[in-house]
């Protein structure tokens, strides 16, 4: 809680210089990107940015970027002094956050296009279809009409209208970034944007179905050649990118520009002084814009959700998987114990990040199965490799003269096991096994990366539409703080139930485990 309270201080607290007048000493000389040479420059991962970074700033300090929300934050933080983005999308973080600006003069020009998988004719053909469909609509204006909704003010157009998931002639799976404003984002709950817009022009005009899969924007190639998509939103065209993928032709123009805070720019004349407010209303502000507007708070409570069912499915599994283990080493058997010390040597070792990716990119690439079963996969898998070796070692705390004593008595083995091992041995392996319950939770922040958005995911769009870091990590760190005690209460209740002591007790003296 102090942490909490601190964090607020110094951010309400923080004196913000974007609102304010520069000086005349500030304003003298007209800034280039010449000027940003030393500096800290943020990078877009898995884009031609960092080539044009190094090209244009050598002597700068880089530091990497999953997306526009975060390099926008880092931005305003005076965590970095500029970065390097697509003109289109600055106009766009322009228009929504004055304290952000571009440099005007271009790095390069640049034509941005969609993009399908390379080397299929299905998708040669495909992609022929929608360069007659780009044709056709810049040739009947409606290609214009996007592009002022889009780069326009009037938000109440900014609408799409989406197909269904099934449509008479098939669907289509198109895969996107969600925090790419004005092209592909969120709005009301919604995939909105330039990008969408076209797509589903396109899928009424030819009578597909559609579903859109969400990854970061380094993920966007590996998921369309994966073959999970048949195609995925636009990207400017390089050399590099055509060696892997098929572009339509070009939807739209621009360049790279370098983006910086507007109170660094000369003149400053974007900069217009900022009302005085106090504590409780810049608070009340800064709440109102992160949940209540275009009723954001259902994002948090959609992206929970998500992240309880993975979690308490991948428990679940996970923990039969993990007594199969046991069992299965139980049988004394030389090659059952060999084939299980690989399965756990093998996951034990593979960072969870990459166990996802290898089973959505690879092993069930184009099998139609959903990401979150993808990811509940995964985690039992990583579960039952951890918990494995967490129940082994409390059944070999356990005095083996207790089995003995049982199988005197008359009980066979697995009745031994049963009533007597495994009880006891329970009361040894919960307490750590609650510990790895809490890690599997805190592991699923990750799944953003094979398309699902859960509950760091759907915090990274909502930063991405406000610009604003604070509420939504402090909600999100604050949920998961709720789901891990809510572990803790359940295992601690069931610990007591286990532990005939403390039954006997009738659980007044059994503490915190």
């Amino acid at each position: 809680m102090l942490f909490l309270l601190a964090g607020i201080a110094a951010w309400i607290f923080t004196p913000v210089k974007r609102n304010g007048k520069s000086s005349p000493a500030e304003t003298a000389k007209e800034v280039t990107y010449k000027d940003y040479d030393g500096k800290k420059i943020g990078i877009l991962t898995a884009t031609n940015m960092e080539e044009e970074s190094f090209k244009y700033f050598p002597n700068s300090e880089y530091l990497y970027f999953d997306g526009y929300p975060n390099m926008n934050v880092a931005l305003l933080a005076g965590e970095i002094d500029a970065y390097l983005g697509d003109e289109p999308a600055l106009k766009s973080i322009h228009a929504a956050e004055k304290g952000i600006d571009y440099i005007k003069d271009r790095l390069t020009n640049n034509r941005y296009s969609f993009a399908f998988r390379k080397d299929d004719p299905e998708e040669l053909k495909l992609c022929r279809e929608f360069n007659a469909f780009l044709k056709k609509i810049k040739e009947d204006g409606t290609y214009e009409e996007i592009d002022r909704t889009w780069f326009g003010t009037d938000e109440k157009k900014k609408v799409v209208d989406l197909p269904g998931p099934t449509g008479e002639n098939g669907t289509i799976h198109v895969v996107t970034t969600s925090t790419d404003e004005p092209f592909s984002y969120i709005k009301d709950g919604k995939n909105v944007g330039y990008d969408i817009d076209v797509v589903a022009r396109f899928c009424h005009d030819r009578g597909y179905g559609l579903e859109l899969g969400e990854v970061d924007f380094s993920a966007r190639i590996p998921a369309l050649v994966s073959g999970m998509y048949e195609f995925t939103t636009t990207m400017n065209v390089t050399p590099e990118r055509e060696e892997s993928v098929l572009f339509s032709d070009p939807v739209s123009e621009g360049g790279i520009v370098v983006a910086v805070r507007s109170e660094d720019l000369a003149a400053g004349s974007a900069a217009v002084p900022s009302e005085e407010k106090g504590f409780f209303q810049k608070l009340a502000d800064s709440f109102e814009k992160n949940f209540i507007r275009e009723e954001r708070w259902k994002l948090i409570v959609k992206g929970l959700g998500m992240t309880v069912l993975i979690t308490v499915l991948s428990v679940v599994f996970g923990m039969i998987l993990s007594l199969g283990i046991c069992l299965f080493r139980r049988t004394e058997s030389p090659l059952a114990n060999r084939i299980c010390d690989i399965y756990v040597r093998l996951l034990q070792g593979t960072p969870t990040v990459v166990l996802l990716m290898i089973l959505y990119y690879l092993v069930f690439a184009g099998s139609g199965l959903p990401p979150a079963a993808v990811a509940i996969v995964g985690f039992t898998l990583n579960f039952g490799a951890y918990g494995s070796e967490i129940m082994r070692s409390g059944i070999e705390s356990i005095d083996p003269g207790q089995q003995e004593a049982a199988l005197a008595l008359g009980y066979s083995e697995r009745q031994a096991f049963r009533k007597f091992i495994f009880p006891q041995a329970a009361v040894h392996f919960l307490p750590v096994l609650r510990g790895e319950m809490i890690n599997l939770l805190k592991s699923t922040s990750v799944v953003g990366y094979i398309a699902i958005q859960d509950l760091t995911k759907m915090s990274d769009i909502i930063r991405g539409r406000t610009y604003e870091a604070f509420f939504p990590l402090i909600t999100t760190a604050l949920f998961y703080f709720i789901l891990a005690w809510f572990i803790t209460l359940i295992m601690k209740a069931v610990l007591n139930r286990v532990d005939i002591r403390k039954r006997n007790k009738g659980n007044k003296t059994g503490g915190d485990f």
